[in-house]
């Protein structure tokens, strides 16, 4: 198993504190957002870590040195994350999580997601339903849709980060390839959803219960400081 950590973007909701570096290396505690996740995958077993770079790329490699591995994907300013994963197609060979750059989450989150055997296990909270973040739709203990859901037919929200195993990234690959002349501005989620839409068996991880953030803005990465004791 291996572990893909998107941290292409510019993270431009938290500008200018991200103006000279990406915000996966922003200071949570006494470590940065990638320090955190590099360290708990590597405490669950996992030690193929790959990070797919783009936005100020040279300060997360000066960063990581060669603890990990990198791919660069240049087009980070105009495309979102479905051609990003496109870009490194490649390496989903294998059974692997795939998380953004901007998460903190409780490491009983991750220990739990490793169990699962499913094609696909997206992690969701249905403890409330957020407007900023990713909503899904649940029923029958599967995932409907998401990413693409109404706040009317929402139960939750994905937190940003999944286990898909080797079968579920073939046809991830082959949902994307039908996708990937246009949609530029989409979420590799929305390949997920195409998927589930059609009736393909996608599962979840329900973390209500657990601590996470996603830090989109300088108000969230604020708050998370405030709180990181609750994630030690």
């Amino acid at each position: 198993m291996k572990a893909i950590i998107l941290a292409a973007g510019k993270g431009t909701r938290l500008y200018p504190t991200t103006l000279n570096k990406p915000k996966g290396l922003l200071e949570i505690g006494n470590e940065t957002i990638l320090d955190r996740l590099v360290r708990q995958f590597r405490d669950s077993g996992i030690n193929d870590i790959l990070i797919v770079v783009g936005y100020q790329k040279e300060v997360i490699i000066n960063h990581f040195g060669d603890s990990v591995r990198y791919a660069y994907y240049k087009d980070f300013s105009s495309t979102n994350n479905l051609h990003t994963l496109w870009s490194i197609r490649d390496e989903l060979n294998e059974d692997v999580i795939i998380s953004f750059a901007d998460l903190v989450l409780d490491n009983s989150i991750l220990i739990d997601l490793i169990k699962f055997k499913s094609d696909f296990t997206m992690v969701i909270d249905t403890s409330k339903v957020l407007e900023s973040t990713m909503r899904v739709s649940i029923a029958d203990n599967l995932i409907k849709n998401i990413t693409t859901t109404s706040i009317s037919e929402a139960n939750g929200n994905f937190i940003g980060i999944a286990k898909i195993n080797k079968n579920g990234c073939k046809l991830l690959i082959n949902q994307m390839s039908s996708m990937i002349n246009g949609s530029l501005q989409d979420y590799y989620t929305i390949a997920i959803d195409n998927l589930a839409r059609a009736g393909t068996i996608v599962n979840y991880l329900d973390v209500k219960f657990f601590k996470w953030r996603e830090i989109d803005t300088l108000d969230e990465y604020e708050e998370v400081k405030n709180i990181y004791n609750d994630f030690l």
